[in-house]
C-alpha cells in the first residue's frame, strides 16, 4: 500500500514524463553524478591551502584575498538562479555537461601567473558550480525518488570526498611541481572528465530531460518555509566556506607548515563523509531532523573552537569532530530541499532560491574573516563569527525540518 509519500512521488513522476534513462545503465548515472560532485568543491579548497603562496608571489593585499575567498560564493548566489532556465533551455543532462566544461576552462586559466588570470577562472569556476550545485539535486530527485535520503548523503560525501582531496593533494603537488598555479589548474582535468561523461549521459537520450513550466520564482519569496529552508542552506553555507576558505590559513598561523594544515583541513572535510553518509538517511527514518541538528551544530562549533584554542596536538580529534558536524549539516541542508518540495520542477526552483540567496548571505563570511583576523588574538573574531551563526543555524534549522511542504497548493499539479 502506497504511504502520501509514495503517492506524491509518482504524481512528481508522472507530471514530468517519463525521466528515466532507457540506455544506460544505473552505475553510468551513478558515476556521472560523483564525478560532477568531486568538481564542486576543489576550486575553493586547492585556493585556501595556497593563500599564503598566492599572496606572496602576486603580492596581494589582505583585502584583495578576502575578495579572492569570497568570489566564488559570491558566484554560487549570483549565477544560481539562472541554473532552472538554463535546464528548461538546454536540458537537464546536458546543462550539466556546459556546466562541467566551462569548470574545467576556469581552472585552466589558473596555470598562468598574475591576477587577471586567477580572478577570472576564480569567476567562471564559482559561477559553473553554482548553477551545477542547483541542478544536481534535481537528479537525484528525478532518477532516484524511492532512495532520496540514501542518495543525498552518497552525494553529499562524495561533495566532501573531493574537498578534501584537493585540500591534501594540492600542497603536495606544488612541492612536487615548484609551481601553485599548475597546482591550482591541475584540477581542471577532473572537470574535463566530468564534462565529457555528462555529455555521453546527455547523447544516449533520444531527448536531455528538461524541466516542465517552472512556477513564478516570487511565489517561493511568499513562503515562510522557503525562507526557513534558505536561512538554513545559506547560515550552514557561511561556517563551510569559513572552514574551507580559511581554515588552513588560520592553523598555518597557530604554527602549522602548509602541508601540515591541508593534511588537518584534509582530515576534517574527509571526515564529512560518514556524517554526510548517513545523517540524511537517518531523517528520513525514524530519528528526528530537530535532534540531529542540534547535534551536527553542536560538534561544528565545539570542533572549529578547538582547533583555534585547544593544544595543537589535539588537531586531530578537533578536526575529525569538525568534520563529523559539518557533514551532516551539509546533507541535512540539501535534504530539505528536497523533503519540502512537492514536485522537482519546485525542488529546482527552491533549490536555487536557498543556495542563491543563501550563498550571497554565506559569502560575507569568508570576507569578514579576513578583515577580523588580526590583532593581539587573531582567532576572536572567527570564533565569534562560528559561535553566533550557529546560534541562528539552529533557529532556521529547527524551522525547516517542520514536516510541510513550500507552495503546498501546487502539491497536487
Amino acid at each position: 500500500m502506497l504511504t502520501v509519500r509514495d503517492r506524491e512521488t509518482h504524481k512528481a513522476q508522472a507530471a514530468l514524463g517519463s525521466t528515466r534513462t532507457r540506455s544506460l545503465p544505473v552505475g553510468f548515472i551513478i558515476a556521472c553524478v560523483v564525478v560532477a560532485a568531486l568538481n564542486l568543491r576543489p576550486a575553493l579548497t586547492s585556493t585556501a591551502t595556497m593563500v599564503t603562496e598566492i599572496q606572496t608571489n602576486l603580492d596581494l593585499s589582505r583585502a584583495w584575498i578576502g575578495v579572492l575567498t569570497t568570489m566564488p560564493v559570491l558566484c554560487f548566489g549570483a549565477f544560481g538562479p539562472l541554473a532552472p532556465f538554463l535546464s528548461a533551455m538546454l536540458g537537464l543532462e546536458r546543462a550539466i555537461a556546459v556546466l562541467l566544461l566551462s569548470l574545467a576552462a576556469g581552472l585552466a586559466l589558473r596555470v598562468f601567473p598574475n591576477g587577471f588570470a586567477l580572478f577570472g577562472g576564480t569567476l567562471v569556476a564559482g559561477a559553473a558550480i553554482g548553477m551545477a550545485g542547483v541542478l544536481l539535486p534535481v537528479v537525484i530527485r528525478r532518477r532516484f525518488p524511492a532512495q532520496l535520503g540514501p542518495m543525498t548523503g552518497f552525494y553529499t560525501m562524495i561533495l566532501s570526498v573531493g574537498g578534501a582531496s584537493a585540500a591534501g593533494l594540492t600542497p603536495i603537488l606544488e612541492g612536487a611541481w615548484r609551481s601553485w598555479t599548475l597546482a591550482l589548474a591541475s584540477w581542471s582535468a577532473l572537470a574535463f572528465t566530468g564534462g565529457i561523461m555528462w555529455a555521453a549521459f546527455a547523447s544516449a537520450e533520444q531527448s536531455s530531460a528538461g524541466t516542465a513550466r517552472l512556477p513564478r520564482f516570487s511565489l517561493l519569496l511568499r513562503d515562510r518555509l522557503a525562507w526557513s529552508v534558505t536561512a538554513f542552506m545559506g547560515l550552514q553555507a557561511g561556517l563551510a566556506f569559513i572552514v574551507l576558505g580559511w581554515l588552513p590559513t588560520l592553523l598555518r598561523d597557530r604554527g602549522l607548515d602548509v602541508f601540515d594544515a591541508g593534511v588537518v583541513t584534509s582530515i576534517s572535510i574527509l571526515s564529512q563523509t560518514a556524517t554526510a553518509l548517513l545523517v540524511p538517511s537517518l531523517a528520513t527514518r525514524r530519528v528526528s531532523p530537530r535532534l540531529l541538528i542540534l547535534l551536527v551544530l553542536m560538534a561544528t562549533c565545539t570542533g572549529f573552537l578547538g582547533l583555534l584554542y585547544a593544544p595543537l596536538t589535539s588537531r586531530v580529534l578537533w578536526a575529525l569532530v569538525l568534520g563529523l558536524g559539518q557533514g551532516g549539516l551539509f546533507g541535512l541542508a540539501l535534504l530539505f530541499v528536497s523533503l519540502r518540495s512537492p514536485t522537482a520542477e519546485i525542488t529546482a526552483m527552491l533549490s536555487g532560491m536557498s543556495q542563491s540567496i543563501g550563498y550571497l548571505g554565506a559569502s560575507l563570511c569568508p570576507f569578514a574573516v579576513s578583515m577580523l583576523r588580526g590583532g593581539e588574538d587573531p582567532f576572536r573574531g572567527p570564533a565569534i563569527m562560528v559561535v553566533l551563526i550557529t546560534a541562528g543555524c539552529i533557529w532556521s534549522g529547527l524551522q525547516a525540518a517542520a514536516p510541510a511542504y513550500v507552495l503546498p497548493h501546487l502539491k497536487q499539479s
